[in-house]
């Protein structure tokens, strides 16, 4: 595992913040939107597949009809919740077989494809290199320790800090053992807080678990260990971060969704009124179709900007350069470039080659 190279010294420049406004760009191009695309019908047949329903259907929340800022804000609430739902009802124990295999199914999915989305955003962000989809990839399931390991070791602390507040409340079910743990309650009171400051580092800083093993080629302890750490330390920058992010997000959801609502009219007019039902359900899947695309940029823009405050937080708190990030030499094929005679008879690097 790459170790960083702190400096006391170093002073992060006053406008390292406009890093977060790269993220939108990178979330629009052709490879990431194809991953976020990939993650998104994997995770719907998936759930699919194992009896699992959201809690409402992701398409009711796409109206054109109903203004791009009530289909932008409800697009991002379903995204969020068609994300996380799952393990609300495993808490809740709701159809709980069906909720823990659609869990895992978003854990196999977004470990592989978010892996690869953020990865291509650390390059794009540090080197301004775009990697190809093989890179990506490789580098992916060559780093699987941080990004499937990262999120189960989170997910089991999670657990394993839920477990006493679960027998407390059991045992508060016998009258005499009541009696018992009201005395000593001050100590569940502190494990309630413990509980709680785990549970919310998880909930706002689980990208950074992945963007740790897609910058630095962390395994899954040095990742959980940086998530907790970038969060919880320096917290007023983080805020400042967050409150940029928040316009961004929020601008970039407006305009990929009054867009898309252009586009979704504009093929309504096209279509006419034509006197073939099976005609008007086929263009009508396919105008939902197309306006689903908003949540795949959406769920690009989520990772892609994980990556950027990453590295910022990296910066603020290790004192490391936005620059830094770690190059695995089995991520590339060709090993070292060839060489071919030049037209002056000057050897030179071969450009055909992988490593060149």
């Amino acid at each position: 595992m790459p170790q960083d190279t702190p400096s006391s010294n170093y002073r992060a420049p006053a406008w390292s913040w406009l890093l977060l406004l790269k993220a939108p760009a990178i979330a629009l191009r052709g490879r990431v939107m194809l991953l976020a695309a990939a993650g998104v019908i994997a995770v719907w047949l998936l759930d699919a597949l194992v009896g699992y329903t959201p809690t409402e259907p992701l398409v009711d929340a796409i109206d054109a009809g109903g203004g791009f800022v009530r289909t932008a804000l409800a697009t991002v609430e379903h995204m969020a919740r068609d994300f996380v739902g799952p393990f609300v009802d495993i808490v809740q124990n709701d159809d709980l077989l069906s909720s823990v295999l659609a869990c895992l199914a978003r854990l196999a999915v977004w470990g592989f494809v978010g892996g690869a989305i953020v990865r291509i955003a650390a390059l794009s962000l540090t080197r301004d290199e775009d990697p190809n989809l093989e890179a990506a990839l490789r580098y992916t399931w060559q780093q699987r320790a941080g990004f499937f390991g990262g999120p189960v070791l989170l997910l089991t602390g999670l657990a394993a800090m839920a477990l006493p507040l679960l027998v407390v409340r059991l045992a508060m079910e016998v009258s005499w053992l009541a009696t018992g743990i009201a005395v000593i309650w001050p100590i569940v009171i502190v494990v309630a807080i413990v509980a709680t400051l785990y549970g919310v580092a998880a909930l706002a800083g689980w990208p950074f678990v992945w963007a740790a093993a897609a910058v630095d080629g962390s395994d899954s302890f040095d990742a959980v260990s940086r998530m907790f750490a970038y969060l919880y330390q320096k917290p007023l920058r983080l805020v400042g971060y967050a409150a940029v992010l928040g316009v961004v997000a929020a601008a970039s959801a407006g305009v990929a969704t009054g867009f898309m609502i252009a586009v979704d009219q504009v093929s309504e007019f096209a279509a006419g009124s034509p006197d073939n039902p099976w005609a008007l359900t086929t263009i009508a899947w396919w105008n939902a179709a197309a306006l689903s695309l908003i949540v795949v940029y959406l769920t690009a823009l989520v990772w892609t900007s994980g990556a950027a405050l990453y590295l910022l937080r990296r910066q603020d708190v290790d004192g490391v350069h936005v620059d830094e990030v770690f190059i695995d030499p089995a991520e590339f094929d060709g090993g070292i470039p060839t060489l071919r005679d030049g037209p002056t008879g000057v050897p030179e690097f071969d450009d055909q080659s992988d490593a060149a």
